[in-house]
């Protein structure tokens, strides 16, 4: 505990001082202020941090005690009220003397018996004020006997109790509960272990188990304090009240080790007090617009992001030093703790490794200093022995003593190459292998320019993850395609992966495909050269090299031309085909494509990408097989849809008749751009309504990934910025829109949208939005969408808007690119500009990344033909303009 720190601790001035008038609300929360704004002109002069921290916890310790006395609230009650002991106890963090600027302060209010009506008040009228000092306070009051069966119920109130520490009362009513809970009655500290783990597992979940979040929590994330504190707890228990320091004398951790430790925590520490001082309320996120903040508050310097991406990379390393710390000592732990009887017997496995209860280990600690390249021996021995489940912690140890002695890389050798060539061809390479050297910091030392990613932060609201963890789940990703749970989630992707001759290519090129981020230069072009001259030092054969080296530079082009082009244009296809060149590179970039999505953030795939790629996927493959020369014209492609509904309205119970009659509204562009099954769902909702009506109908079975909206109605101006601005009010995200007008003018127009998290509209909902869509299409007049203002998360980041106009070989189309940020209400903008020029949208293709939107509208002008290079600049300008003024 560090109450012996506190006390040797100089206040500016103590509350002990108080006078009972200098104890009003008024006072006190001046007094409250001056000792927050003296402990922000500490922490920019440098003092040390635990100075800081147990300096607040030590004011407080001295604000409650003066307030105790003044409600005369005893140590010992006497007879004539039933005889309690009382006892004002600091529980949790608050316990161990720790407190940053805005951290809880957790008290328990602990008597032998049920406190009497004036002791309760008394209480309440203490707790009462400090709720009105806007302090966090977490307060408990509880007997003796209810706080020991809270504790045995529940193992956080357990875990608080544990670190309990007297502020004021009877002393002995302490030490009695800190008897009952550190004995075996409670707790024991097998069980303690067990349930501390299990929790920490728990935790990790919830952040993905990841530490290389790009907005992370100092105190929940993996590799955070209560990694630490999670340690401390186990040996709290387990040893009965000892110190970091104190482990050292039962041989589980070196005191270099040690020092490591409260290192890494004195680093959390700062960035902690960094961020209280910048927001207002509490919290322990490194959100994005906070960072920047907090990195000049620390010293960084630097022009733009520089500072965050220096405070960043600190940050990542020692969280990722406390993940090793951790994990050795909880396996040191567990042994000591739960195996000290039944461990069983180590055998070996050849004359340098043998098995610890199902984990490796070396015979020999000297190994990997002696030859470094035994380290990569020892993840193929891994692979190459199923009953090892992982590594044992002395080894864990020698690890990384042997990585920070390595100087150049490991790949430098020809031993170590042999290794890893047969480490990525084994079945289970990824998760068994590549996953754990990446953990210990092995790739750094072997991969030449990994090191360059390791902690790269990745600034937009896309990514979910620094670079070199991305590329990790990239591989995760990859090796779920062989599971039943990657089967059933990418059924396409899952049977193509099966099919690659040699999976061990996209390792490589999953690897490689972002390590040049950072560089200057395009990072896919540079990364193409890397690992070229990777594949050649390991001697990988020219025709390979070529197929990793193109996959690296096109990693991106599959994922562009699914969401952002017109996949249905004939002419998409063919110059897609013709980049790709045969279908052994199409397999190996689907699979690429589908993983690095997946590996982008938790959110980002959904039904509507997957559908995209299926198909691209298969118009691509038959272009391949039917050969460029073959493929039919559009009109062939129509005439055969229309053949196609026309047979299955038949089929239906439809008159062929009124099929024909109500289709000769509508002109071949229609029946190239829908499906023969989307074709024949229009007609079963038309051909029974009234025409000269508005009607909106909904697919329960969506065709195409996303909720299909259909929209007939007469055209007019505004039409899409009315829809768009209708949807957008229901928190409904478009995806892509397909506008056909009939010779009637009346438009029948196709949204597919989903729910902001990527999941189809619920059924339940559909009625409402129809409801809503057909009111906004019977207004008379066009209503401006009122805007909602940007979230500050979207505000922190700066997209200058963009209209690009992409060359195309049409004369009867214009395709037009938006770049911008991404805001509320964004697309009924812009269709209102396109209404206000007298512009036809044909088509959308609605992509959003992160923070920002690329989005591809393919427009005419009112004579049906492209746009004049006039038009379209007078386009770009109304486009920036009225985006512009969304902000004002």
């Amino acid at each position: 505990m560090n109450a012996s720190i506190c006390s040797n601790i100089n206040l500016p001035f103590s509350p002990l001082d108080f006078t009972d008038e200098q104890l009003s609300l008024n006072h006190l929360k001046i007094q409250l202020d001056n000792f927050y704004q003296w402990s922000i002109e500490q922490f920019k002069a440098d003092i040390e941090i635990e100075t800081l921290v147990f300096a607040r916890a030590k004011f407080i310790d001295q604000l409650l005690n003066r307030l105790w006395q003044f409600y005369h609230i005893p140590t010992h009650v006497s007879s004539l009220f039933k005889s309690n002991r009382i006892a004002l106890i600091a529980v949790g963090g608050y316990g161990r003397g720790e407190l940053h600027p805005l951290s809880d302060i957790d008290i328990l209010i602990l008597s032998d018996k049920q406190l009497n009506n004036q002791l309760q008040e008394k209480i309440g009228q203490l707790v009462r004020l400090l709720w009105d000092l806007h302090l966090d306070v977490g307060h408990s009051v509880r007997t003796l006997k209810i706080c020991l069966q809270e504790a045995q119920a529940d193992i956080t109130v357990m875990t608080n109790l544990i670190e309990s520490r007297l502020i004021a009362g009877n002393e002995a009513l302490l030490n009695e509960l800190q008897q009952h809970i550190f004995s075996d009655k409670i707790w024991p500290s097998q069980q303690f272990y067990q349930a501390k783990v299990k929790e920490q597992r728990q935790r990790h979940k919830q952040y993905h188990s990841t530490s290389y979040n790009l907005e992370p929590d100092l105190k929940n994330s993996p590799g955070s304090l209560r990694d630490i504190q999670t340690i401390q707890w186990i040996a709290l228990r387990h040893f009965g009240g000892i110190s970091l320091q104190e482990i050292a004398k039962f041989n589980y951790l070196t005191v270099e080790e040690i020092d490591e430790i409260k290192n890494c925590r004195r680093f959390l520490w700062k960035i902690r007090f960094a961020l209280h001082t910048v927001i207002n309320r509490y919290d322990n996120r490194l959100l994005f617009d906070r960072q920047l903040s907090i990195a000049h508050l620390l010293g960084y310097q630097g022009e733009h992001n520089e500072p965050v991406e220096k405070m960043m990379r600190d940050y990542y390393r020692v969280v990722h030093n406390i993940t090793e710390l951790n994990q050795m000592l909880l396996q040191l732990f567990e042994e000591s703790i739960l195996t000290i009887t039944t461990q069983n017997k180590p055998y070996d496995i050849d004359n340098d490794f043998q098995v610890r209860d199902k984990l490796i280990d070396v015979k020999d600690n000297n190994l990997f200093s002696q030859d470094p390249t035994m380290i990569l021996q020892l993840f193929l021995t891994i692979l190459l022995n199923p009953q090892i489940i992982g590594i044992y912690s002395n080894t864990i140890r020698q690890l990384r003593t042997a990585r920070r002695k390595i100087n150049g890389l490991l790949s430098e050798d020809p031993k170590a190459r042999e290794h890893f060539l047969a480490i990525i061809k084994h079945p289970d390479a990824i998760r068994k292998a590549l996953l754990p050297m990446h953990q210990f910091g092995i790739l750094s030392v072997y991969i030449p320019g990994w090191k360059h990613i390791v902690g790269m932060m990745q600034f937009d609201l896309f990514h979910a993850y620094t670079v070199d963890e991305h590329t990790i789940r990239l591989l995760l990703e990859i090796a779920d395609f062989s599971t039943e749970e990657g089967k059933k989630k990418h059924p396409n992707s899952s049977k193509v992966y099966t099919t690659l001759d040699k999976p061990e290519l996209l390792i490589i090129t999953a690897l490689y495909h972002d390590i040049a981020k950072g560089r200057a230069g395009d990072h896919s072009e540079l990364g193409s050269l890397l690992v070229k001259q990777f594949c050649q030092l390991h001697d990988i054969e020219k025709k390979d090299t070529d197929l990793i080296s193109w996959l690296v530079k096109d990693h991106l082009l599959m994922s562009v031309t699914a969401q952002s082009r017109d996949i249905q244009e004939p002419s998409v296809i063919r110059d897609f085909a013709g980049q790709v060149k045969n279908k052994k590179r199409l397999k190996y970039l689907l699979c690429l494509t589908v993983a690095d999505v997946c590996a982008t953030n938790e959110t980002l795939w959904n039904s509507w990408k997957q559908c995209l790629m299926r198909e691209l996927y298969f118009l691509t493959k038959r272009s391949f097989d039917l050969e460029n020369h073959q493929i039919p014209e559009q009109r062939s492609i129509a005439r055969q849809h229309k053949r196609d509904a026309l047979y299955l309205l038949i089929k239906q119970g439809d008159q062929e008749e009124s099929i024909l009659a109500f289709w000769q509204d509508y002109r071949f562009d229609y029946f190239l751009r829908y499906a023969a099954e989307q074709i024949v769902w229009h007609a079963k909702n038309l051909l029974t309504h009234d025409l000269s009506q508005p009607l909106v109908f909904i697919n329960e079975k969506p065709f195409h990934g996303g909720t299909e909206i259909c929209i007939y109605s007469a055209d007019r101006p505004y039409l899409f910025a009315t829809v768009s601005n209708e949807l957008s009010k229901r928190n409904l995200n478009i995806h892509d829109a397909l506008i056909i007008t009939n010779k009637k003018e009346f438009a029948l127009d196709t949204f597919i949208v989903l729910e902001p998290n990527g999941s189809l509209i619920a059924y339940d909902r559909h009625q409402n939005i129809k409801e809503g869509l057909e009111r906004a299409l019977r207004q008379t007049h066009y209503q401006q969408a009122k805007i909602k203002p940007p979230s500050s998360k979207i505000r922190h980041f700066s997209v200058p808007t963009q209209v690009n106009f992409l060359s195309t070989l049409s004369d009867r189309k214009t395709y037009m690119e938006l770049i911008a940020l991404d805001r509320p209400g964004l697309l009924a903008c812009v269709g209102e500009v396109f209404s206000n020029l007298d512009i036809s949208l044909r088509s959308a293709k609605i992509v959003t990344i992160g923070e920002h939107v690329e989005d591809l509208f393919v427009l005419t002008d009112k004579n049906n033909r492209a746009l004049d290079v006039g038009i379209c600049n007078q386009l770009r300008e109304a486009i920036i303009l009225a985006i512009e003024n969304m902000d004002n």
